[in-house]
């Protein structure tokens, strides 16, 4: 591993078949330097993930049912995103290093082999670390807009203004500072793929809470720094296991 000791390395997992995410999850637990945010089988699902996370390199099937992997890289923006493809056919080597990824691995894959491909990413990730890390929600522009309620109107709601989403009643309503409310029709599932996964977490069925307004978690559920005084709910931890990752990281006390 590089020097860049401390650094995680956020990836994503696009494949058709489970059987063969599951076993590159299996070898990814033994690495410390790396953490699959999400995995996909519908590459649609996954550009628009894209669109709203900064993700650090990706694991890419090269076929995947009505699109390859060659296709869909090019209708990715340009970015530092470190691609891995994964392949059962040799053929797809060449041009898969003309479009420069980092590694072609032929399924099955070895254990490893896989750890060699994960350290050429660490390698040619921290090459791109910049002197200062801007990586935050103050300094994240990502906005989306609301339709309506009135015909060709549309609100902008900017992801730091953002506190919480609450699904009520068949809409989805988005809470922001200073306690001005917005909804739309749209589903939490479809809110949910649009949310950067690093600084929303969803505790509930019906709650996602962005982090930067977390006050504190108890018996009765989550408290948030802005945007209302009432406890939210949260549901099972087998459900909800990124957030309680996150109230269960950096604890102090006995």
């Amino acid at each position: 591993m590089t020097e860049n000791m401390n650094r995680i390395w956020i990836g994503i997992i696009i494949d058709d078949q489970k059987s063969h995410i599951d076993h590159l999850l299996e070898m990814v637990e033994e690495i410390g330097y790396v953490q699959i945010a999400k995995t996909f089988s519908d590459p649609q699902e996954a550009r628009i993930f894209l669109r709203a996370n900064k993700v650090d390199f990706m694991i890419l099937d090269v076929e995947l049912g009505r699109i390859n992997a060659f296709d869909f890289l090019r209708t990715l923006p340009s970015s530092n995103l470190k691609t891995i493809l994964y392949t059962a056919h040799r053929q797809y080597e060449d041009p898969g290093y003309d479009l420069g990824v980092v590694d072609v691995l032929l399924k099955e894959v070895s254990k490893s082999r896989f750890y060699a491909a994960l350290r050429r990413v660490d390698e040619a990730l921290a090459k791109l670390i910049p002197l200062a890390d801007h990586d935050s929600l103050e300094n994240y522009t990502y906005y989306f807009m609301i339709k309506g309620p009135v015909r060709y109107q549309r609100t902008e709601v900017r992801m730091k203004e953002l506190v919480y989403v609450e699904s009520s009643n068949g809409q989805v309503k988005f809470h922001m500072i200073g306690g001005k409310t917005l909804s739309c029709s749209s589903t939490m599932r479809e809110v949910l793929a649009g949310l950067p996964v690093k600084w929303f977490k969803q505790c509930h069925q019906s709650i996602v809470i962005n982090i930067n307004f977390f006050y504190s978690y108890g018996v009765g559920g989550v408290l948030m720094t802005e945007g209302t005084k009432k406890t939210l709910p949260v549901g099972d931890k087998k459900l909800y296991a990124d957030f309680f990752r996150f109230i269960n990281s950096n604890i102090l006390g006995g």
